[in-house]
């Protein structure tokens, strides 16, 4: 089992490297992708630091050079070194061999992510797996089923942590050999939702937890969205299991096009509020699925590398309903079973009451219009959609920049923007205002 290595084990030129990555991520007016640009074009944070005199060459602006020699990014960047240093986690790099090639191959991959868990998961062929929070029994037991047949095949499992689809997802592909993999939208020391400890504790023994957040990090509202593409990134497929119309699935979904991973739905019944935006992917042009088999044939090319197919699938596993042991499945069950008494009864105890975060940006059905409004508030809102009727498409780091905005707020408001259907998306991940 590979751990990686945490701050207190890194020699003195990663710490070089680390220290670097950080001055990237802090620097007022670099998101992902002018990050991402940098490292292409450099080779690696230190490099493209040393060498903010070119950065035309990587086709950022003489701004955004002379923003990070101003030295700004130091004190947050700091305030992250030091919250690193004091907690056991690993550090992976852009620059190290362990970071997967199918984050690296995005153009707005993170320059770095915090581990707990066997990082050798990274290197396996992995699967998405998302959907409602407010979950139906007969959905998150066809999410079990997908994940645990998929996982028995020697796939990972990735997922978003969340409750209802997600946390099925995790505990059944744990208990097979491809495991699970979750990313987070808060940092790795932080338990979210709390109801989700054993998930957690026994992600972190048997499979593997990652975050691009700083350690502390709060679950904010503008984390969800820009892990989602992670999730995606990661995998061969997404598949959505229940997801209302509008859906936060719906745009990990559509994340997952522009990475050019395929995308499938299970449809749901017909009328049924609860699949209505898994009927609508499917419309346009998702695969819908009815059974493992169905993935395993369509990524069955991709999956041949790794001595993957179908007839990896035993028929055993085919009829299973019930994960087999291998982790603490006492726990894991007893506060599952918790949870779908509260998705069945519809309340919850005050204290109990997800979170706002949660409820707007985890994989999950939400009323739509709250949730995008609370994304982008008026105040800012004629902002960006005027600098787009004047300028034309725009990147978010540029209208970031632009608008003198942290990056992480403008692509909070980019996707209420376009749940509310003011903004579209382009190709480039370029944004337009809607007509």
């Amino acid at each position: 089992m590979s751990r990686g290595l945490s701050w207190a084990e890194m020699g003195e030129e990663a710490r070089t490297e680390y220290w670097a990555s950080l001055a990237l991520r802090h620097c007022t007016g670099l998101g992902a992708r002018s990050c991402t640009r940098l490292l292409r074009t450099f080779g690696s944070a230190y490099a493209a630091v040393q060498s903010r005199q070119r950065w035309r060459e990587a086709g950022l602006t003489q701004k955004q050079a002379a923003e990070m020699a101003t030295g700004s990014w130091r004190v947050t960047a700091r305030q992250e070194w030091d919250s690193a240093r004091d907690i056991d986690t690993a550090i992976l790099l852009w620059t190290d061999p362990l970071y997967p090639v199918p984050l690296r191959q995005l153009p707005d991959a993170p320059v770095l992510l915090y581990c707990r868990g066997d990082m050798s998961l990274l290197q396996a062929p992995a699967f998405a797996i998302v959907g409602s929070r407010r979950s139906t029994e007969h959905g998150r037991t066809v999410a079990a089923h997908m994940a645990r047949c998929l996982s028995s095949c020697g796939v990972t499992i990735v997922s978003g942590m969340a409750l209802g689809i997600d946390r099925v997802a995790h505990e059944a592909a744990l208990t097979r050999i491809g495991r699970s993999i979750g990313v987070l939208g808060t940092g790795i020391d932080v338990i979210y939702p709390q109801g989700n400890r054993g998930v957690f504790d026994a992600m972190r023994e048997h499979g593997l937890l990652i975050s691009e957040f700083m350690p502390g990090a709060l679950p904010l509202p503008e984390h969800f969205p820009v892990r989602n593409r992670i999730i995606s990134g990661l995998a061969l497929g997404v598949l959505v299991v229940e997801a209302a119309s509008r859906s936060g699935s719906l745009i990990t979904a559509r994340l997952a096009l522009e990475q050019n991973r395929e995308v499938y739905a299970v449809p749901g019944p017909a009328l049924d509020s609860h699949c209505l935006g898994c009927q609508e992917l499917v419309r346009q042009g998702a695969r819908p699925v009815f059974s493992a088999e169905d993935v395993l044939r369509d990524l069955a090319d991709q999956l041949r590398p790794y001595g993957i197919s179908q007839a990896s699938l035993s028929e055993e596993e085919k009829s299973a309903q019930e994960p087999c042991d291998g982790v603490d499945q006492v726990a894991i069950k007893g506060e599952a079973a918790t949870d779908s008494r509260r998705v069945r009864s519809g309340a919850c105890k005050q204290g109990d009451e997800p979170s706002k975060a949660e409820d707007l940006h985890l994989q999950q059905d939400m009323p739509p219009l709250d949730a995008a409004e609370q994304l982008a508030p008026s105040e800012r809102r004629t902002l960006l959609l005027d600098c787009l009727r004047q300028k034309g498409p725009m990147q978010a780091d540029d209208l970031a920049c632009t608008l003198a905005m942290p990056v992480s707020e403008m692509n909070a408001m980019l996707v209420g923007l376009e749940m509310l259907g003011q903004v579209r998306r382009l190709p480039g991940a370029r944004y337009e205002a809607g007509i």
